[in-house]
C-alpha cells in the first residue's frame, strides 16, 4: 500500500484538531460546570432536560398564581370582614330603637347612622381589586357594579343579572334589558397540576384551582323574614334600607330585621371561613410543588450537571493526548524518501 507524504500530514493535522477539539469542549464543561452545553453533547438527556425544565416553569407559574389568589382572597376577607362589623352595628342598634324608651327623635338620629352603615356596606359589595375588578360579581368582574340600583323597587338594591336589577336599554333608551345569567359565575386560578384535565363549574374537590371571585347574590343573600314595603330582593342591604325607613319615620324597627341582621353575619361567617380554606389550599399546593420541584431540580442536575473530578480527569487525558499528537506530528512531518535513503 502506498502511503504519500500528503497522507502523513493531513492525517496528523487531523489527529490535532481533534484532540484540541476534545480539550476545548473539556473546558467549556468545567467551566460552564454543566455536562450538557448543546444537544449533540447529549440528545437524550437534551431532551428529557428540557421537559423538566418546562415542567418546573410550570410549577414557578402556578405558584405565582397562588400569589394572586391570595392577594385577592385578602381583599374578600377585608370587605367580609367590614360587612359583618357594619351589620352588628346595625344589629346592635336595632335592638336599642326596639326598646319603647326611645323617642321618635331618637330613632331618627340613629337612621342617619344606619345611612352610613348602608353606604359603607355597599362600598363592599361593590368592592373592586386593583384591577378595577369587582370582587363579589363573578364573572361579571368588568361590570359597573355587583349591586344596583333596583328599577321595579326604588331606593333598594338588586344584584347583577336580577330581574329587578337596571341592566342596558333597547334603542328607545326607556326599556331596560336584562341578561339573567350576568355575575352568576365566579373566577378562578389554576395553582396546581390537574388530576383529570377537565374544567368543572366550581372548585369544590379540585384542589388544582381555586375560586378568586364570589357571586355576591350568594354571599350577601340571605332568606329574609323582614316585612318589605315593596318586594326587594332578599340580601342584607335591602334589610338595612328598610331598617333605615321605619326609623326615619320615628317607628321602631321592622319585625324581622333583627333576625334578618343575624342571617346576614352567620352568611358572612360562614363565606369567611370558605375563604380561609381556599388559603389554606393555596399553602397546600405550594408546599407540594415545591416539594415536586425539589425532585426535578436534582434529576435535571443528575442529567445536566458536571462531575468536576471526571470533568478535570476528561481534561488531563485531552490535554496528554494533544500533546501527543503535536509531538509525533512534528516527527513525522520531517520525514520524506530523501531522508529515508540516507
Amino acid at each position: 500500500m502506498r502511503i504519500s507524504t500528503n497522507q502523513f500530514h493531513n492525517q496528523g493535522i487531523n489527529s490535532i484538531q481533534k484532540h484540541q477539539a476534545d480539550v476545548m469542549d473539556a473546558q467549556l464543561k468545567l467551566s460552564t460546570g454543566k455536562r450538557v452545553n448543546v444537544a449533540s453533547d447529549d440528545p437524550v438527556a437534551t431532551n428529557q432536560i428540557h421537559s423538566l425544565n418546562r415542567t418546573m416553569s410550570t410549577i414557578d407559574q402556578y405558584a405565582k398564581n397562588g400569589d394572586f389568589a391570595k392577594s385577592q382572597l385578602v381583599l374578600e376577607e377585608t370587605a367580609i370582614a367590614d360587612s359583618i362589623t357594619q351589620l352588628q352595628r346595625a344589629r346592635e342598634l336595632t335592638i336599642q330603637m326596639s326598646n319603647d324608651t326611645y323617642s321618635a327623635n331618637d330613632r331618627q338620629a340613629a337612621a342617619a347612622e344606619v345611612e352610613q352603615i348602608i353606604q359603607q356596606t355597599k362600598g363592599m359589595m361593590n368592592y373592586r381589586n386593583s384591577e378595577g375588578e369587582l370582587i363579589f360579581a363573578g364573572s361579571s368582574g368588568q361590570a359597573e357594579q355587583a349591586f344596583v340600583e333596583d328599577v321595579n323597587n326604588p331606593g333598594y338594591f338588586a344584584y347583577i343579572g336580577s330581574a329587578n336589577a337596571v341592566g342596558q336599554f333597547e334603542s328607545d333608551g326607556v326599556t331596560p334589558v336584562y341578561d339573567e345569567l350576568a355575575g352568576y359565575g365566579s373566577r378562578f386560578v389554576q395553582i396546581g397540576f390537574d388530576a383529570d384535565h377537565r374544567l368543572t363549574a366550581d372548585d369544590q374537590g379540585d384542589s388544582s384551582r381555586v375560586r378568586i371571585a364570589d357571586n355576591g347574590e350568594q354571599v350577601f343573600g340571605i332568606t329574609t323574614t323582614t316585612a318589605f314595603t315593596g318586594t326587594p330582593d332578599s340580601n342584607v342591604l335591602n334589610v338595612l334600607v328598610e331598617l333605615k325607613n321605619s326609623l326615619e319615620a320615628g317607628s321602631a324597627p321592622p319585625a324581622g330585621a333583627l333576625a334578618d341582621l343575624k342571617s346576614g353575619i352567620e352568611q358572612l361567617s360562614v363565606t369567611r371561613s370558605e375563604i380561609g380554606g381556599r388559603q389554606n389550599r393555596i399553602a397546600a399546593q405550594y408546599d407540594a410543588g415545591q416539594s415536586f420541584q425539589i425532585a426535578l431540580e436534582e434529576r435535571r442536575m443528575g442529567l445536566e450537571d458536571m462531575d468536576i473530578v471526571k470533568g478535570v480527569t476528561d481534561l488531563t487525558q485531552s490535554q496528554n493526548a494533544l500533546d501527543m499528537a503535536q509531538q509525533v506530528f512534528t516527527r513525522v512531518q520531517s520525514m520524506s524518501l530523501f531522508d529515508y535513503l540516507k
